[in-house]
């Protein structure tokens, strides 16, 4: 799993767990959009709300293409993503470079920063020219940050840009399925549109509210330079094994030639890594630094 390894953080957990489960959430979700808001220096509409990456990249497609348009991706997309496009009928080209413009019919361009199973992470000025090739077109850049706070990598507040953040990865709590846009209040009033009412629960909206807290961010802090030391001396122990690619996130690619042979054989050693060939790398796999599992967990308390 490529989550933080040394998470849940007990901060944004115990958010969870003391949330009132009796009651439906207020169906605006006014608190937690102004605490995030607050935090990004935002507008509160500026801050559309998701259980999940998966299903505000699912809302994203829906409401900004056509049938017959065209995705971009820089690199293989998330697979969720080309599920989405799949399901709204629209072209899917990858690209491993950022383009000085848009091919006609590109409605979405979509950017993993960093990307999932790389790494790999674009310069800061190389993201705000791809915003900009974007709205020359017309188009806009799903900026995908879910492993954003491994590499240090921010949102960029441009008018075509929809910053998607996930973060249960970073601190640990995927199964709450925290995930949030920032985009333009027009934009984000017709992602809200496609949503149900009381669409995110109660303990995946405390947690978004805790989130921007200094106690709840002093986890980060502690762990994340640890989780960077672990993958990268995971990163050492495989480079006998084959060529790998790490960049500082907690995930890496090794190359073995026959991946899906290897998965099966690390699988029966118990061992589960990821075959790539979904990402179009079939000579790859995609290994995770685990490290200790629960750490001492009050020196992250005030």
């Amino acid at each position: 799993m490529n989550s933080n390894p040394y998470g849940p953080n007990p901060v944004l957990l115990e958010a969870v767990q003391a949330a009132d489960q009796t009651r439906y959430p207020d169906p605006a979700y006014t608190s937690v959009r102004a605490a995030l808001a607050g935090w990004h220096g935002v507008d509160p509409a500026a801050v559309a709300l998701s259980v999940g990456a998966s299903d505000l990249l699912h809302r994203c497609v829906r409401a900004l293409s056509l049938p017959g348009e065209k995705l971009l991706s820089l690199h293989a997309p998330f697979g969720e993503l080309a599920r989405a496009a799949a399901l709204q009928g629209l072209q899917v080209e990858v690209m491993d470079r950022v383009p000085a413009a848009l091919s006609p019919g590109t409605r979405l361009v979509y950017l993993g920063q960093p990307h999932n199973p790389t790494g790999r992470c674009l310069p800061p000025a190389e993201v705000t020219a791809l915003a900009g090739v974007c709205a020359a077109a017309g188009a806009w850049l799903l900026l995908d940050l879910a492993y954003a706070p491994f590499v240090g990598a921010e949102p960029l507040h441009h008018p075509a840009v929809i910053n998607l953040l996930s973060p249960g990865k970073a601190h640990g709590l995927v199964g709450a399925r925290p995930a949030y846009a920032l985009a333009d209040p027009p934009l984000c009033a017709r992602l809200d549109n496609l949503a149900p009412a009381w669409h995110l629960p109660a303990g995946t909206a405390a947690l978004l509210q805790a989130l921007p807290s200094p106690v709840a961010q002093a986890f980060l802090h502690v762990t994340l330079p640890q989780v960077q030391a672990s993958a990268a001396a995971l990163a050492a122990g495989l480079r006998p094994l084959g060529t790998v690619e790490h960049h500082g996130t907690p995930f890496l690619t090794l190359e073995v030639g026959d991946a899906a042979s290897c998965v099966a054989a690390l699988l029966q050693r118990g061992l589960r890594v990821r075959d790539c060939a979904s990402y179009g790398l079939p000579g790859h796999l995609r290994v995770s630094t685990q490290g200790p599992r629960r750490p001492t967990l009050n020196r992250w308390r005030p």
